[in-house]
């Protein structure tokens, strides 16, 4: 994979740079990412906090996680994109919406998470590790 990595939103007014290799590739299947989303799961990139470099204007917009967490969701403010995040607690990686990179085929999931809120049509990559709930919390972090 090369770097750096660059992506942004649907009206070009956010853009973004990732400088380090993502630690994770994540298909997320939980409720506030299927209605931020309006799919059945976000597909995130997961990179270090230092890595990503944002320019332009952007909105946060706090949710309770299932988790019980603050899950902080950026999206544009002209064209509404969701484009990342911020956890209350995992503060060393940031979730970027993987169909905001300018190639979106970089993305590869290693993993589906908080699969108890999956949707019944929705039909998952059976190759795939599944975690009922947060992964990160399933290895100990």
């Amino acid at each position: 994979m090369m770097l750096p990595i660059t992506g942004g939103c649907l009206c070009g007014a956010v853009r973004y740079q990732i400088n380090a290799r993502p630690a994770r590739m994540v298909n997320c299947h939980c409720r506030t990412c299927q209605k931020a989303t309006g799919s059945a799961f976000m597909a995130l990139v997961f990179v270090p906090d230092s890595a990503l470099i944002i320019a332009g204007s952007y909105r946060e917009y706090p949710t309770v996680a299932a988790s019980g967490r603050t899950v902080f969701r950026a999206f544009c403010v002209h064209c509404g994109t969701p484009l990342f995040g911020r956890n209350s607690v995992f503060t060393e990686l940031r979730p970027v919406a993987a169909m905001t990179l300018d190639d979106p085929g970089l993305y590869a999931p290693e993993l589906d998470m908080w699969v108890a809120d999956a949707q019944p049509w929705d039909a998952m990559n059976p190759d795939l590790p599944k975690y009922p709930g947060n992964f990160w919390e399933a290895a100990g972090k």
